[in-house]
């Protein structure tokens, strides 16, 4: 599993699927790490779309509807955050 290869702020989140969100604009790269899964990080997401799952009331219902299957993404190993 590959390390993720650029800096990235995690922000955790309140949801059943995942525990915390990451988005580096400039590479369009959303991150995020399961509960009980390996994190994930997904090519090419607009910048709507991470603020979309941020805001959202229900961030497993949006993931599901707006993000997952919608952009190919690879398993990656996030560093510690300090």
């Amino acid at each position: 599993m590959a390390t993720a290869p650029e800096p990235v702020k995690m922000m955790p989140v309140d949801a059943d699927l995942f525990e915390a969100i990451g988005y580096v604009s400039q590479t369009r790269h959303l991150y995020i790490k399961f509960r009980t899964s390996p994190a994930v990080c997904l090519d090419n997401v607009p910048g709507f779309r991470y603020d979309g799952l941020l805001a959202a009331p229900r961030k497993d219902a949006y993931y599901r509807t707006f993000i997952k299957d919608r952009f190919l993404s690879k398993p990656v190993e996030l560093p510690a955050q300090t």
